[in-house]
């Protein structure tokens, strides 16, 4: 008999309320009261945040029950691994809560994030031989079940540990999987290319999600090139057509309309698509591996590009040498010149905690296939070892291994302190996350509880001077970049997205535009959007002859949905405001011809930059466009 097995007696819909059961063998020697036998799961990063199992409600959600031997009595309490911290005088290193302990036993398809039901042994003790049947969302009182994951995955683990007694360790006795299946379609995600030339057949992509954003079908379309009859649409470059592509697919019963195909002859660049920041299980979600990452995004997110941001002090755990290579592996086997691209890179999580300072997340990226990794995190005690402590001894260990890498500040999640930024090679902020918008602390969505003030926002930086770009993320803990319905931490915002214009689909061309901040920023809705000021697109800087030389801007944009409103954001403030009378497509000419001021905190520099607003809650930012100013 195995010492652990799983059942349901019902398939498991991803984010239903349900039942299923734990037989539990006990193995080796007693546990004696004070001991305990503990169950986990991973729902980190899925719907169930908070739906750890609870034992002291039957008619409430996720309650669970446990028979054992005669004779015995248990007590159970279920909790998250990493709310269970060592006493202060415990020894233990910071941030060294319970999931390293399980990380220590099961590698890196453990989260940092446990669910745990604890099965604690009050009087008597369990013999080896003797059985445990826990059940899972227990109904017989009036509960309605147990939170299933919100994601569908053919492998949902599920590990038993035992402590023999009060201070013993952890021992892993066995696990077992459960299969998640998707719900029903509910959704039909079409996309197609942003740009093309008229000669150009188009294929059209489609997936088929259910409310969760799983997918349940996917299907690819070849079109012949587009006809004259599409609508004319005003870009700063000149007049060109826009197109869309609606498909009804019969086989799930959904239909679906594409984003907008603007029609450009000879196009200097394409537009394309990325997520440029999320986690694996080598970080701390436990999710998905590497490859799992880069699948979903270029079969189910349908992007063009994308970057696996794993937390540095996760990579670092027992074998960083192993866990960076998978990454590495796997960045070279997904990328494919001209249908995915994939960018090398970690999340450098901690710089100046080791000697007690912070100043926010950065992301790292990288061109080549084989880049270094170094660590700065203290997280995880004597299982990391530190390579640097501060983020200008990062750039001098890049520096010395000729690496070109950039740096992306990651201001949605810490407090990012504008007075260490790494001139030279931070080229973008992260605007938007599924922690919110950190553009400001004035728009709609910001960066809730706290978390960052003002002077850590995005627009603090451009008021500072730092010439940058935007992109936008998920920051997905869910091994899934750019998931419809992201949901790590209980949050529970839409992904974000990054666009850039590009030569071409190669990961030297996608860095380049990264690089020169032809980027722009989405909530995930592919919004067709160009700028200029004096000619002069997003991220480009332009040198006028004299302060009070006019500036001429321009913006074009094609929604997704009718567009609300476009604005023009000036050296930190709103210049103005454009009605979009619910239209899908609105072009902006404006000239701002008073004398151009000044940033206070850095004089010679200002910025332009457009935000979209469309129906349904979309949202868009162009990088700024960088007008210096003579004396």
């Amino acid at each position: 008999m195995r010492a652990v097995s799983i059942t349901s007696p019902e398939p498991l819909i991803a984010g239903s309320m349900a039942t299923w059961h734990c037989h539990i063998v006990l193995r080796g020697a007693p546990v004696a009261a004070g001991g305990c036998v503990k169950v986990a799961w991973d729902l980190r990063g899925e719907s169930g945040y908070n739906a750890f199992p609870q034992a002291t409600d039957p008619a409430g959600d996720n309650y669970a029950s446990a028979e054992g031997p005669a004779g015995v009595e248990l007590a159970l309490e279920g909790y998250r691994s990493h709310h269970n911290r060592p006493p202060d005088d415990s020894g233990r290193a910071l941030g060294d809560t319970e999931s390293y302990d399980w990380r220590d036993l099961l590698g890196i398809h453990s989260s940092l994030n446990l669910h745990i039901l604890a099965i604690s042994v009050v009087a008597g003790r369990l013999e080896a031989g003797d059985e445990l049947r826990v059940t899972f969302g227990d109904t017989s009182g009036g509960s309605a079940g147990m939170q299933v994951p919100g994601q569908a995955k053919p492998d949902w683990r599920h590990w038993v540990c035992v402590q023999r007694g009060a201070d013993a360790p952890l021992e892993l006795l066995g696990g077992d999987t459960l299969v998640v299946r998707p719900g029903p379609p509910e959704r039909l995600v079409v996309v197609a290319p942003s740009i093309m030339a008229p000669d150009e057949e188009v294929t059209v992509a489609s997936v088929a999600l259910d409310a969760l954003g799983n997918p349940v079908r996917r299907a690819r379309i070849q079109f012949p090139p587009a006809e004259d009859e599409t609508t004319p649409f005003d870009c700063p470059e000149g007049s060109n057509l826009l197109d869309r592509v609606r498909i009804e697919d019969e086989r799930v019963g959904l239909a679906g309309e594409s984003n907008p195909i603007e029609i450009v002859e000879d196009p200097p660049y394409r537009l394309y698509w990325g997520e440029i920041h999320g986690h694996t299980c080598l970080s701390d979600g436990g999710q998905r591996t590497p490859e799992q990452f880069y699948r979903w995004g270029r079969d189910t997110a349908l992007l063009d590009f994308a970057a696996i941001t794993d937390h540095d002090f996760g990579i670092a755990l027992h074998d960083p040498e192993t866990h960076w290579q998978m990454i590495l592996d796997a960045a070279r086997d997904f990328n494919q010149a001209g249908r995915f691209v994939t960018l090398p890179g970690w999340e450098i999580s901690h710089a100046g905690m080791a000697e007690g300072e912070a100043y926010g997340h950065k992301n790292v990226y990288f061109v080549d296939d084989e880049p270094p990794f170094f660590n700065s995190s203290p997280y995880g005690g004597g299982r990391t070892g530190l390579d640097y402590v501060h983020i200008e001894e990062l750039v001098d260990l890049l520096q010395r291994t000729r690496s070109d890498f950039m740096l992306v500040d990651h201001t949605s999640h810490m407090q990012t302190d504008w007075g260490r930024f790494v001139s030279g090679y931070t080229r973008l902020v992260e605007v938007y996350s599924f922690f919110g918008c950190s553009e400001a602390q004035d728009v709609p969505a910001p960066v809730g509880g706290g978390r960052i003030g003002e002077e850590c926002t995005a627009r603090a930086g451009l008021d500072r001077g730092r010439m940058i770009g935007f992109t936008a993320g998920t920051d997905s803990h869910m091994g899934a970049p750019a998931a419809y319905r992201e949901t790590s931490f209980g949050h529970g915002r839409v992904p974000g997205l990054t666009a850039v214009w590009a030569t071409e689909l190669t990961r030297d061309a996608v860095f380049d535009a990264l690089w020169h901040r032809r980027a722009y920023a989405t909530r995930g809705e592919r919004i067709l959007l160009h700028t200029a000021v004096n000619g002069q697109m997003m991220g480009q800087e332009l040198l006028l002859s004299e302060r009070d030389e006019p500036r001429q801007i321009a913006i074009a944009v094609a929604g997704t949905a009718p567009v609300e409103r476009v604005e023009i954001i000036h050296n930190g403030a709103t210049l103005a405001s454009f009605d979009g009378d619910a239209q899908w497509e609105l072009g902006v000419e404006f000239e701002h011809d008073e004398p151009l001021a000044h940033l206070p905190a850095a004089p010679g520099l200002g910025y332009y930059y457009a935000r979209v607003f469309q129906a349904g809650g979309g949202m868009a930012w162009s990088s700024p466009t960088w007008v210096l100013i003579p004396d």
